[in-house]
């Protein structure tokens, strides 16, 4: 990263990108920051618990889940932005002639509300002009990616292609501060995966994280956004193979996958969904789903050559 005076993330982003796309990335730190406070006194508002609907995924969604994406479908209607894809809404929602896709979940690990960390994720591509197999998209129409971890402290980590920032939210005076400029992932320590569906994978997958996880010691706490942080802050490799019972992969390419693998490979990992890198993946659908492994580089290295595609 160059060398700046500037700590706050508005001021940071400005000097990082075009103007519209610090606009979008200011107005994703406002939203979390918005949804950081509901979080804090969810219990206090009826917002714990379920709802009685289900979801484009077939998920139960919680009650949160339902704000948190109305804070930030509000917060990124922007001149510039032609599409929003989110986790909650069954379609894409065209604004206009816009040049920015904003593809995001607003509330992941929601399942997780009250035991462990939950956070936001943000893609932010260029190019998008439908979605479809005659309009493919892929991780390299990323410009920007970017997520939350609402935990102690609140975290914000946002990417550009090569270089990744931390910021911490400062509830003095409602700031996100920059604190970890030029982030590097250190040498693995970890791998992060549910060790409970190793009856559900194939020999080729179980053979595979065998591989990737060999010498590492095992953290795991079922919030993708938190395991991904452990993974991005200390070494690591963070895991969601296919299984049985998810033959494509559990976890969503546009505003998951996409975006988590953008900012591990800026900071210098890599990406895998068994054969091919993750940011070349077509995409055709807002909701298509992907195996994901991602972090240190020999680990994906040593995942994908067990693996055999």
């Amino acid at each position: 990263m160059t060398q700046t005076a500037a700590t706050d993330l508005g001021s940071v982003v400005r000097e990082q990108f075009p103007a519209a796309v610090a606009a979008i990335l200011q107005r994703f730190g406002e939203a979390s920051a918005q949804l950081r406070d509901l979080l804090e006194t969810a219990p206090l508002r009826d917002l714990i618990g379920s709802t009685d609907a289900v979801n484009v995924q077939g998920e139960i969604t919680a009650k949160l889940d339902d704000a948190a994406n109305s804070v930030f479908v509000e917060a990124l209607r922007l001149p510039d932005v032609s599409w929003l894809v989110s986790e909650e809404e069954t379609e894409p929602i065209h604004l206009g002639p816009g040049t920015y896709a904003c593809c995001f979940d607003p509330l992941d690990g929601s399942s997780n509300i009250g035991v462990s960390g939950v956070g936001s994720v943000l893609g932010i591509y260029t190019g998008v002009t439908g979605f479809g197999d005659d309009t493919p998209i892929t991780g390299r129409q990323l410009v920007a990616a970017a997520f939350t971890v609402y935990g102690l402290p609140t975290m914000l980590m946002v990417a550009s292609p090569g270089n990744v920032d931390g910021y911490v939210f400062d509830p003095a005076d409602r700031t996100w501060k920059l604190t970890t400029p030029g982030i590097a992932t250190p040498k693995a320590k970890y791998t992060s995966i549910n060790w409970m569906y190793r009856d559900t994978w194939s020999p080729q997958v179980t053979a595979a994280v065998d591989a990737a996880s060999e010498g590492l010691r095992g953290r795991y706490s079922g919030s993708m956004v938190e395991d991904i942080l452990r993974v991005l802050l200390s070494g690591g490799v963070f895991l969601y193979p296919e299984d049985s019972s998810s033959p494509s992969g559990k976890l969503r390419m546009l505003y998951e996958v996409c975006p988590i693998s953008f900012i591990l490979e800026a900071a210098g990992g890599a990406s895998t969904n068994g054969s091919i890198p993750i940011l070349d993946v077509p995409v055709t659908k807002p909701h298509q789903r992907s195996p994901l492994i991602v972090g240190d580089a020999a680990a994906v290295a040593r995942y994908r050559g067990a693996h055999g595609g």
